[in-house]
């Protein structure tokens, strides 16, 4: 009798001790998933941030070439617009002067 009651709390201890084991497993690995999982989500938002960035620069240097193209646009329709008046100036000078 007294064999069995040796292995009941040896049963006993075994268990408590598995239990403490497991409860120092995971104050131990709590910590590391949550570093782990907070490392993840600082490389995501970093990854993020980067590709606003980028995005804006794209954007930002199609905005200065569609500008540019514009600028030259505008330059080359005022250029003819001059060059128009300026013909149709010569002609209404010289249509007053046939018929003068």
């Amino acid at each position: 009798m007294q064999r069995s009651s040796n292995h009941g709390v040896l049963g006993a201890v075994l268990i408590g001790l598995g239990c403490g084991l497991t409860a120092a497993g995971l104050v131990l690995v709590i910590p590391a998933c949550a570093k782990w999982s907070l490392g993840m989500m600082e490389e995501a938002i970093r990854r993020g941030r980067e590709s606003v960035e980028e995005a804006a620069a794209t954007f930002g240097q199609f905005a200065g070439r569609t500008q540019h193209r514009f600028e030259e646009a505008a330059k080359t329709a005022r250029s003819a617009t001059y060059k128009a008046a300026g013909a149709v100036e010569s002609a209404a000078h010289k249509v007053r002067e046939y018929t003068s």
